[in-house]
């Protein structure tokens, strides 16, 4: 009979192959294969469910900032510097001169900070903020009429003040400064005179003017300030001798915002940190010409913490959708395996349904999370998810045997995937880990299939 007649009792005639077509289809190598493009396939709808994480924590930081415009930003404290004007030589003569400022730093620092914290919640979005009680002494030595140099005409003593940065004024509730036990008077911004700005970010900062030649005879000091802001508190040591001690009832603390702390203890109660920083470990002179440099180098070399969110969602998210891919290759390995074990088939449209749902346990879990908390919401998202899929497994092949295989196979997978995500630093090598002994279990379960499809047992025996 030639190629394409039609057969007796037939409907009509089949085209040339079709049957060829239907047993390559149909053969367990295709759908593996299928299966395996599918799952790169999916990586898109993945890197869209990861550009809808980056937009919820982008939303997150613009919250944090609006909080911290209304309540103050993270906060940087450096000081008391001395600062004395002086009348410098220009090489004009009989030019009275030009008007310079000599910045002495502390002989010796010492800071107590305890900071308060709470969290502020806008929406969905818990920000973490603090209420810091400050208190600095230390002490000035006398400072010698030749650490002006050679070119200096006369020294305005009675116009030497202390500068105070503060970055964030807007979080500066209360400050006080003494003087040998003496109050001073505290104004905002410029120094008087029209003298250069006592901060490297604009106007920020406070100074106090001394009285008429306390600066040259050397005096002792105290500050005390009380300050709001969030994310961070950070100090300058710039003490000949500085040591700075923070305190908080926060217990997730960042140390890595600065130098590393001398000592630190953390618990379930909070934290409480100690700097000792030696004058050989600072990079600025003890006196230098001020200039608008000193306050940036001031600001480069600070110690202090940060306020840490003890459970970002949103990198828990993104990292598990790293390994997204993964995830969902392993469960149609899993569909697969059962699926050649099987007299039913599993159409290739279905594995895609599948895939769709892992999918959406994704953004179940970053909606959730939102709302009632990480570990809680990837509860519920991986109970919901595997119990859909195992359902339509049994269904699919019609056992409930092989439902059940499905539910606790999803489970073991979701729960390694959360051990995967808390590891941190060892999530890489967790997740080669599962990921060969995953692969290595189909290798070998799958070992008497006929890949061909064709031919006498050219499916696994049913279980």
């Amino acid at each position: 009979m030639a190629d394409g007649e039609q057969v007796a009792g037939s409907t009509g005639p089949r085209p040339w192959g079709a049957e060829r077509i239907s047993a390559v289809s149909e053969s367990p190598a295709a759908k593996f294969f299928l299966a395996g493009l599918l799952t790169l396939g999916l990586t898109i709808p993945l890197l869209m469910v990861f550009v809808l994480t980056e937009d919820r924590s982008m939303r997150r930081d613009d919250v944090a900032r609006t909080v911290s415009r209304d309540w103050g930003a993270a906060q940087t404290v450096a000081g008391p510097v001395l600062v004395i004007p002086y009348l410098a030589r220009t090489g004009r003569d009989p030019d009275p001169g030009k008007r310079r400022y000599l910045a002495v730093l502390p002989d010796v620092l010492s800071v107590e900070a305890d900071a308060e914290a709470e969290t502020r919640s806008i929406a969905v979005y818990d920000v973490p903020v603090y209420a810091a009680t400050v208190i600095a002494t230390g002490r000035f030595d006398a400072v010698e009429a030749e650490a002006f140099g050679e070119d200096a005409l006369s020294i305005l003593w009675d116009s030497a003040y202390l500068a105070v940065v503060v970055s964030d004024l807007s979080g500066l509730e209360e400050a006080k400064l003494d003087v040998a036990g003496s109050p001073l008077e505290i104004r905002p911004r410029r120094a008087p005179e029209s003298g250069p700005r006592t901060s490297n970010v604009g106007t920020s900062g406070v100074h106090a003017p001394l009285p008429g030649g306390a600066a040259a005879g050397g005096f002792s000091f105290r500050l005390d300030l009380r300050l709001r802001g969030t994310d961070a508190l950070r100090f300058a040591p710039v003490g000949r001798q500085s040591t700075v001690t923070i305190q908080s009832d926060w217990a997730h603390p960042n140390f890595t915002v600065g130098m590393l702390p001398s000592e630190r203890s953390v618990s379930s109660e909070g934290f409480v940190a100690t700097w000792r920083v030696p004058y050989l470990a600072r990079s600025l002179p003890q006196i230098s010409e001020l200039q608008n440099r000193t306050w940036t180098r001031l600001n480069a070399e600070l110690v202090g913490v940060g306020l840490v969110d003890p459970v970002d969602l949103y990198a828990l998210v993104e990292r598990a959708l790293k390994y997204g891919v993964m995830f969902i290759g392993v469960t149609f390995l899993i569909v697969f395996v059962l699926e050649v074990f099987s007299a039913a088939r599993i159409h290739i449209v279905q594995y895609c349904l599948v895939g769709l749902v892992l999918i959406m346990f994704f953004v179940l879990v970053l909606a959730l999370a939102e709302r009632i908390g990480f570990a809680t919401a990837y509860l519920i998202a991986s109970a919901v998810t595997a119990g859909v899929v195992a359902v339509f497994v049994g269904l699919a092949l019609g056992s409930r045997l092989k439902a059940l295989v499905t539910a606790a196979l999803l489970s073991v997978s979701f729960a390694l995937l959360y051990a995967i995500l808390t590891l941190e630093d060892l999530a890489l090598l967790a997740g080669a880990i599962v990921g060969f002994l995953a692969v290595s279990g189909v290798l070998f379960a799958t070992r008497g299939i006929n890949w061909s499809g064709t031919g006498a047992g050219s499916r696994a025996k049913a279980a």
